[in-house]
């Protein structure tokens, strides 16, 4: 039980844990540290959370995340995400995608964003139809902020801040 608590509170390098569980093995540390993290993935994918609720503003992003070979050099892959973040109680969700077209990004907002959210995004163009009465006209208010031409939107404040936020700090972790 101590493994799993320290887990959680981000007590798990392999130093910690070698001199305060006394887990010798590298190799056992490392498979320890999967196994909670598909734990927790097993957990979401059984019971997805969804997200914000009347009042509330959710930002939303897509992100590339590309690796290099042994950290430099040439791209040897990219994959993108969706995710989005709650503004007040900081709930959010992130998730791979293949795609980022409308009709992807559409099916992952009803999934993980609850109707009557204010919804903050950029102007990609795949989110236009967040609005759209297929979708239901009042089932979310959208608004947006063109990034070429500022980063918070002078007239109505929108912004998307807190989720590029949370792209740079995953992005700089998955480097150390």
């Amino acid at each position: 039980m101590d493994l799993m608590m320290y887990w959680s509170q981000r007590l798990d390098s392999h130093k910690f844990i070698k001199r305060n569980i006394q887990i010798l093995g590298d190799a056992t540390i490392a498979d320890w540290k999967n196994f909670m993290r598909d734990l927790c993935l097993e957990y979401f994918i059984r019971y997805p959370i969804a997200i914000s609720g009347v009042d509330h503003v959710v930002e939303i992003d897509e992100s590339a995340w590309t690796k290099r070979k042994y950290s430099r050099g040439r791209l040897v892959g990219t994959r993108w995400v969706f995710g989005g973040v709650d503004r007040d109680t900081r709930e959010g969700f992130v998730v791979l995608i293949d795609r980022r077209d409308s009709a992807t990004l559409i099916l992952l907002i009803h999934q993980f964003i609850l109707p009557g959210t204010i919804i903050h995004s950029d102007v990609w163009r795949a989110y236009y139809s967040i609005n759209n009465h297929t979708h239901g006209p009042e089932r979310y208010i959208h608004h947006t902020v063109n990034h070429s031409l500022n980063f918070v939107d002078p007239t109505t404040l929108v912004h998307t801040q807190n989720i590029e936020n949370l792209w740079m700090v995953a992005k700089m972790k998955e480097k150390n």
